[in-house]
């Protein structure tokens, strides 16, 4: 009886898997509306939904800097109906936090990684008195003002940028987490803070219509959507010559869904990533399409969580 028990579920399993996708797919995003990872969902995901010809709803569950969203992939059913989207701000997590209710590498079945983004430092002009990223840090060296900047989240990629910025440079400023990106930037604009390091995509409706001032892209080259704005390498600062933080996203789902269902996500977001109507719309908001499939994107979270696990100790940088 059991060996019948055993070839009836692979049967149904088979046909479940011949039926892929028979309902609406659900796009966990741990992050505000706007910024870049929901930006990149939403792009991503409408295209999605023609080739799978079912809905792909985008989900935004912001707070605790990702940690809360990532439960709730890991916990949904591994049958290819919720994804969720992952950064490599992920991977500061375990470097700063205990107790995770999540492990990066047993709880999640990665599918591919779709875009690069650039992040920039950006400051008021009417708070900082400093037109470039040298008047800046020399202006943050000498404490005589109390400055404080805006992250897109405790122990998120833009924290961890700019404390890596700090740390090479000694510049003072207070840390101001936010809940995104898309929060973060208008309180710039607005004066509640003087300065951000958010991505790019947030900033830019502000730079172009002369609301902030770019301070720096933190990539090794400038971003063409934003190509007067030079790089941290390019100030002229000594401790900067080599420096470099970047961030990416791409979609994983909890761990046991089947592969051939991994698999044909990552050929679907291969082929789109390789339009040119996707490629337009992620660049115009300074996103880099790009395609890295399941294997080489779960190697790149490993090397990302070993990669934050040493600067958080050299910095001595806390989720605090």
């Amino acid at each position: 009886m059991r060996p019948l028990l055993i070839l009836g579920a692979l049967l149904v399993s088979a046909a479940a898997l011949a039926q892929y996708p028979a309902k609406p797919i659900r796009v966990i995003v741990p992050f505000t509306p706007g910024g870049s990872a929901d930006i990149s969902a939403r792009v991503i995901g409408a295209r999605l939904a023609e080739r799978l010809a079912q809905p792909v709803v985008v989900e935004n569950h912001a707070g605790g800097g990702g940690i809360l969203a990532l439960e709730l992939v890991k916990n949904a059913p591994a049958d290819g109906y919720t994804l969720g989207v992952m950064a490599n701000s992920n991977a500061t997590k375990p470097a700063t936090m205990a107790n995770l209710p999540w492990n990066l590498e047993r709880d999640f079945a990665y599918i591919a990684v779709t875009v690069d983004a650039t992040m920039v430092l950006v400051g008021n002009p009417q708070r900082v008195a400093a037109s470039d990223l040298k008047e800046l840090t020399a202006l943050l060296r000498s404490g005589e003002q109390k400055y404080s900047y805006g992250s897109c989240g405790v122990a998120s990629t833009q924290h961890f940028a700019m404390e890596k910025y700090r740390y090479y440079t000694h510049a003072a400023a207070v840390h101001v987490p936010y809940k995104g990106c898309a929060v973060a930037t208008p309180d710039v604009v607005s004066g509640h803070i003087e300065l951000a390091l958010v991505t790019l995509s947030n900033a830019l409706p502000y730079l172009r219509a002369g609301k902030l001032r770019a301070y720096g892209v933190t990539t090794a080259v400038r971003n063409p959507a934003a190509p007067d704005v030079p790089t941290f390498r390019e100030s002229g600062i000594p401790e900067l010559k080599d420096y470099e933080q970047g961030a990416w996203y791409g979609f994983a789902a909890p761990a046991g869904t089947p592969q051939p269902i991994v698999e044909r996500l990552a050929r679907e977001i291969q082929s789109i990533v390789a339009t040119r109507d996707a490629q337009e719309k992620l660049r115009a908001a300074g996103l880099e399409p790009v395609f890295r499939g399941p294997r080489e994107m779960a190697a790149m979270m490993q090397a990302e969580v070993e990669s934050f696990t040493r600067l958080t100790a050299a910095a001595k940088i806390t989720a605090e």
